[in-house]
């Protein structure tokens, strides 16, 4: 006989099937004259990536040692069970009796719920980098509102003086304009009194 580790995992919506079928394969093992060394429903626990789009699922962990017949009808069973989502079977070298390092993580967990959240604060304070450039941005801010103080012109009033002063550039082209007519048309009127000087001679 030889000796075997198997985990699986059970669809979160059927987790209470998970002891049922530690028990399950228990029997098989014993009945085929084999061992059951270690048996542990760990219970529900997050996935690392999602698995058919659950997020979460019931593991169950078995060492056992038995022969060849009995694990071809535990792996049998994986095939034809639609709660088991994902099952792992490996060869051992010895007996493992000792709790579970997945059962213990649990337990970890349970004890501490919070630990991913503390983590996460540390991981997310702030550099002395980004202090700095939050440091001058904020200086920056103060200079303007400063501006702002020391020269009491509203924005609409600086926007008006502007618009006055674009009126007046507008007038002066006008008046350039009418002023560049006005000789262009002497200028015509010279040439035409010479020209019929001209042709009366």
């Amino acid at each position: 006989m030889r000796h075997y580790e198997i985990v699986f995992l059970v669809h979160p919506d059927q987790s209470d099937q998970t002891q049922s079928i530690l028990d399950k394969f228990s029997s098989i093992v014993e009945g085929s004259g084999g061992k059951v060394h270690r048996l542990e429903n760990i219970g529900s626990k997050k996935l690392s990536y999602p698995i058919q789009d659950q997020f979460k699922a019931s593991y169950g962990l078995l060492n056992i040692e038995c022969n060849k017949e009995a694990l071809e009808e535990i792996k049998n069973f994986f095939n034809f069970n639609d709660s088991i989502i994902r099952e792992l079977v490996l060869s051992t070298n010895k007996a493992y009796k000792e709790v579970s390092a997945l059962s213990s993580q649990t337990d970890q967990e349970e004890e501490d719920p919070f630990s991913d959240s503390t983590d996460l604060k540390k991981s997310t304070k702030a550099s002395p980098a980004s202090v700095k450039a939050k440091d001058n941005v904020l200086q920056e801010d103060k200079q303007i509102e400063k501006k702002k103080e020391e020269d009491p012109k509203t924005d609409k009033e600086a926007l008006k003086e502007e618009d006055a002063k674009t009126d007046k550039e507008a007038l002066k082209e006008e008046e350039i304009t009418e002023q560049d007519e006005e000789s262009t048309e002497k200028v015509n009127e010279e040439k035409s009194e010479t020209d019929k000087k001209t042709k009366e001679s």
